[in-house]
């Protein structure tokens, strides 16, 4: 039976070798720039909060985390949100630790390396009254090896996305609408030390949403809508297209253009317990969040609809400079997740889960499962800088799935 054992093994081995060999026999080089790149990312790489609730964050929506999942997020107050101005600030990593030895993008193969990959997101929204105002930025920074550049020298590509938003709340807190614009953006650059900008593209379009938060029900009701946005090249790039309209950089062929699809996210939340999901707005509002009690439940579910891109490869490919075809298809991506306070005032737990769905052919859709934990620490004011009653918090996610694993961890205020 050992025997057994190990030919079915080496057997096995083999047959993955030759079908890596003739996948990748099947995807040609590119050879020249009539192509788009399709602006999918489909694990959730998001704050820790958004990454344990499997980003089932659509109805909830609080803090600057939301205005990646819905545009009137910058105008939704969180329980604690006490004073006629208020705002927040965020700053999340996701390092190449998490990431290595994985198949990222979903296309089935493992191997492409992350050792110089980093997503970081930043953002701010500031909230007075029934408005609010708030931007995010989602960078990736790739550095590729010298011996992609014939003049020897390091390639640092730069792909961020931007939304800039302004949402409104109405019938006295019960509906939240906002609008914004989201941009995504490619720059390359040459250089160890010195950068010089080879090429870039930049392409913006409009997004809109609403929150229903019924002040006297502890659910809230979500939807958002946002245009495909085309990127273009520069006016002022110093690239230029040959005859044949070819994008030819330090190597790389440039695409026609960088496309985010169009999107449609819904979602809804429910919560159970003593503790109210939403409370009016008033002079006592601090006095009755101090004496809110902790016991909750709080389920939450959305689906994110993403549109078919045209004649697109992915960004992996683009990298690879490989014509694999990406995003020919509408796509579904549900969402479930869970969080609850098993321990009161000390500790909170979530979970989850989410489809990712594949946006090549030769791949199908994968299940994710999230577990994150939220713990409180001490009261510190950090040398005055804070309040005398501010208390902290460390907290942490998992997300695991089919050839895929990615941390995170945080500190913060304990609310």
């Amino acid at each position: 039976m050992c025997a057994f054992r190990r030919f079915a093994i080496a057997w096995s081995l083999i047959l993955v070798g030759l079908t890596s060999r003739r996948a990748s026999a099947d995807v040609p080089p590119l050879t020249s720039s009539r192509y788009d790149i399709d602006v999918f990312q489909g694990p959730v790489i998001a704050p820790v909060r958004v990454s344990g609730l499997a980003g089932a964050y659509a109805a909830i929506a609080e803090g600057v985390e939301g205005i990646g999942v819905n545009t009137a997020a910058p105008a939704i107050r969180s329980l604690y949100s006490t004073q006629h101005v208020d705002y927040d600030l965020a700053l999340a990593f996701t390092f190449p630790s998490s990431l290595r030895d994985t198949d990222f993008d979903n296309n089935g193969k493992v191997g492409f390396t992350y050792n110089n990959f980093i997503f970081t997101q930043l953002g701010g929204l500031i909230q007075w009254g029934p408005w609010g105002a708030g931007g995010l930025a989602s960078l990736q920074t790739y550095r590729l090896g010298k011996g992609q550049d014939p003049g020897g020298q390091q390639l640092q590509v730069n792909f961020t996305r931007f939304q800039l938003q302004v949402a409104r709340g109405f019938l006295d807190g019960d509906l939240t609408v906002g609008l914004g614009l989201r941009a995504v953006s490619l720059d390359i650059d040459k250089g160890d030390d010195v950068l010089q900008n080879l090429a870039g593209m930049i392409g913006a379009n409009v997004e809109g949403g609403a929150i229903w938060t019924p002040m006297d029900l502890p659910l809230r009701a979500a939807l958002s809508l946002r245009a495909p946005v085309k990127g273009k090249l520069k006016p002022n790039s110093p690239a230029i297209a040959d005859a044949e309209g070819n994008l030819l950089v330090a190597g790389l062929y440039l695409p026609f253009s960088i496309t985010l699809p169009w999107e449609i996210e819904a979602g809804f939340a429910y919560q159970f317990g003593d503790r109210p999901l939403q409370i009016p707005w008033g002079p006592d509002r601090a006095e009755r969040y101090a004496a809110l009690p902790r016991r909750k439940l709080l389920l939450t579910g959305s689906v994110l609809i993403s549109g078919a891109v045209s004649n697109a490869i992915g960004f992996e490919s683009f990298l690879s400079q490989r014509l694999e075809r990406s995003g020919r298809r509408l796509v579904l991506s549900p969402r479930v997740g869970a969080e609850l306070e098993p321990l009161e005032n000390l500790l909170q737990v979530r979970a989850g889960s989410y489809l990712e769905p594949s946006r090549f052919d030769r791949t199908g859709a994968r299940v994710h499962g999230t577990l994150g934990a939220e713990v409180r620490l001490f009261r510190w004011s950090v040398f005055g800088l804070a309040s005398p009653d501010a208390a902290w918090r460390v907290s942490g996610f998992i997300d695991v799935s089919r050839l895929y694993f990615a941390w995170g961890v945080g500190v913060g205020n304990w609310h």
